[in-house]
């Protein structure tokens, strides 16, 4: 899926940055592209690669044939960045010589002072969608904008609430995806997380001892798709404000979870209201919890909601990366507790709007925060959706549908 998008960005522009999470497929993506051009993908967690890096950063740069793509690029540090802002600046008419991929938010390495700005097109790369693992061209995204007639017509797949909660604990990584069974999985994300918490921090800030980030990480994974309160967080961590708001940006950084601002018609409050945050990857959040796709089919499943809203969301961002609509992704609260999931707003200021339940049925009574941002927004407001665990889509009236979370990896 992302494969277009990068050679597109290319083209265009003279250095592209490759971020996501480990083990979602970045250096996949780079072989297939490298291979493509002629060329083979430079991972700097190969000890001479990074002692080459590191040492003589210009010749490293300069003494290799475009376009060059380095992986794990973090690690490289400053010196690194520098030369090759130096590179791209003496070759300026040029497009496509730098690939740089990275396990972090690459802009936001402190080492990394030098940000490429005006140089660089960036592009995150999430775990697997469901379309990508079902090997299906998902239809969602142009459906929401073509508004509620064309999301009426989806034909997704018929799934149990038992298989629905399998992919939901099964995530998107392509590891855990191949896993054969829940034990290897949960095995794998364990050390997953303990990768992340004992190296990777450790390589990005002068942390040293790390036995508060596996709880705060737990912590984290119990509130997804809740609004953060730093407060509340902090008693429970047993950590100072400052201390939990320094580990967030660092887990944020190594995308451990990722935020979604609080929709406001007013631009400046977007970034004072509250957050919600959402763990990277439902998978690696239902193992974090401690629970599993058994428990989570039960009807009364008090982790359902919660889990099953940040698989939504994570879904929608990663066909959203790959969408050539420019999408803004937010969740919606007002003083009146009116709440909705996940807004979508196009650059235009259309907008499309998702509430998640985890239940079979639906009801008006599911629809009324969606009307009322309906009536609310006038024309702007292209469709609002209920995504549900029953079986087909269902209208609710004037630019409202009910659909099967299937929708979402439907063709």
């Amino acid at each position: 899926m992302m494969e277009p998008v990068l050679r597109e960005a290319m083209d265009d522009a003279r250095v592209v940055v490759v971020n996501g999470p480990r083990q979602s497929g970045k250096s996949t993506l780079l072989d297939l592209v490298a291979a493509d051009r002629g060329q083979r993908r430079q991972s700097l967690d190969d000890v001479d690669l990074l002692r080459a890096a590191r040492t003589d950063p210009g010749g490293f740069v300069s003494e290799r044939s475009t376009p060059l793509f380095i992986d794990e690029v973090q690690r490289g540090g400053d010196r690194l960045v520098l030369s090759i802002k130096a590179e791209v600046d003496r070759r300026h008419t040029e497009t496509g010589l730098y690939v740089l991929a990275g396990s972090s938010r690459f802009l936001t390495v402190p080492q990394l002072s030098e940000s490429l700005a005006g140089r660089v097109r960036i592009i995150d790369l999430w775990p697997l969608s469901q379309s990508e693992i079902d090997r299906v061209q998902s239809g969602f995204i142009a459906a929401v904008f073509g508004g509620a007639n064309q999301l009426r017509d989806m034909a997704p797949q018929l799934l149990t609430r038992r298989e629905v909660m399998e992919r939901v604990a099964r995530g998107g990584f392509p590891a855990s995806v191949r896993m054969a069974s829940e034990r290897a999985r949960a095995a794998w994300f364990r050390d997953y997380a303990r990768t992340l918490l004992e190296r990777d921090i450790t390589e990005l800030s002068r942390i040293r001892q790390s036995s508060d980030l596996p709880r705060l990480l737990r912590l984290i994974a119990a509130r997804t798709s809740q609004e953060l309160n730093l407060a509340d967080l902090a008693r429970d961590a047993d950590l100072t404000a400052d201390s939990v708001r320094a580990f967030l940006a660092l887990f944020e950084t190594i995308y451990l979870h990722f935020p979604i601002r609080a929709w406001s018609a007013n631009l400046t409050s977007r970034s004072v209201k509250r957050p919600k945050l959402h763990v990277v990857d439902s998978g690696l959040g239902v193992d974090l919890r401690g629970i599993s796709a058994t428990s989570l089919a039960e009807p009364n499943s008090p982790d359902a909601g919660p889990v099953l809203e940040s698989f939504v969301v994570s879904e929608v961002a990663r066909l959203a990366s790959a969408s050539e609509l420019r999408l803004g992704l937010y969740h919606y609260r007002d003083r009146e507790k009116r709440e909705v999931d996940l807004l979508l707003e196009t650059r235009d200021g259309n907008i499309a709007a998702i509430e998640v339940k985890a239940t079979k049925s639906v009801t008006e009574d599911d629809f009324k925060h969606l009307r009322y941002l309906r009536d609310r927004m006038g024309d702007r407001f292209v469709v609002g959706i209920v995504m549900h665990l029953g079986a087909q889509p269902l209208s609710f009236g004037d630019r409202l549908v009910a659909l099967p979370v299937s929708a979402l990896w439907a063709a």
